[in-house]
């Protein structure tokens, strides 16, 4: 009963926002009457959303937004991770390798697609390359958080029950004990991700969430673009509360 509650709890306040979201959509409709293709109505926008998902589009769109984001994502992760352990763990690589990423980091994912379609064109590498710089930085900036914040008596014990040497150290109590900033780091940096692959599809693509939307406002459809956005917010929310599921039964496990 009291998962049961829980479940409710999470659920009810986006049912809530989802009746203010169309109560508001039939207040506007209802006073300003605008045209179908600027603001259709409710029914119709759903009358798409299946019409895109029988035939299979709208999932192929998905595939497509994921399938970017996933790859650029892992290969961020594979790099920032073990960078930013050894960045909070030895001070003389931080503070050689900082200094390059405070100057990289503030610059937007979306100043990088100009760039990305000169070196890389409209194919795949340049999409991938917008979200790795994304997701790049946020894991990054939480990993090294982490690392720097283990207490030195894990790290003496860790060294009086065995691990000797660095690589030990690392793999058997820094990475655990940096494990929660790690998680927290992949969380937000998937979501920048998800926003940056957006954009970068919003300018050059010819398949993805980004491309349905941008096709819409070509041909004058809002259904369309409104199908998209919806289906981006709902599945932000479905991929940020996994992440919020792991790091609740990481926590668990390290209580």
């Amino acid at each position: 009963m009291s998962r049961l509650g829980y479940a409710l709890g999470r659920i009810l306040p986006f049912l809530y926002a989802f009746v203010v979201i169309i109560a508001a959509w039939l207040f506007v409709l209802a006073v300003f009457r605008p045209h179908v293709s600027l603001l259709p109505p409710p029914t119709l926008v759903a009358r798409e959303f299946w019409a895109l998902a029988v035939t299979g589009e709208l999932f192929t769109h998905i595939a497509a937004s994921l399938t970017r984001v996933l790859s650029a994502w892992c290969l961020a992760g594979l790099v920032a991770i073990p960078l930013g352990l050894a960045m909070g763990r030895i001070p003389t690589l931080e503070r050689a390798v900082d200094p390059l990423v405070e100057l990289i980091r503030p610059i937007s994912p979306l100043a990088w697609i100009p760039l990305a379609i000169l070196w890389f064109g409209i194919g795949e590498f340049g999409k991938i390359f917008v979200v790795l710089v994304g997701t790049f930085f946020p894991t990054l900036i939480s990993v090294v958080a982490g690392a720097k914040q283990i207490k030195p008596v894990l790290i003496h014990a860790g060294q009086v029950l065995g691990c000797t040497d660095r690589i030990s150290l690392f793999r058997k109590v820094v990475l655990p004990a940096a494990l929660p900033n790690i998680i927290t780091g992949l969380r937000i940096s998937f979501g920048t991700g998800w926003a940056a692959i957006i954009a970068a599809e919003l300018v050059a693509a010819r398949s993805g969430l980004g491309y349905l939307i941008s096709n819409g406002m070509e041909i004058l459809r809002a259904d369309k673009v409104l199908v998209g956005m919806a289906v981006i917010g709902v599945l932000g929310v479905i991929f940020d509360s996994i992440f919020r599921l792991i790091q609740r039964k990481i926590s668990w496990g390290a209580a």
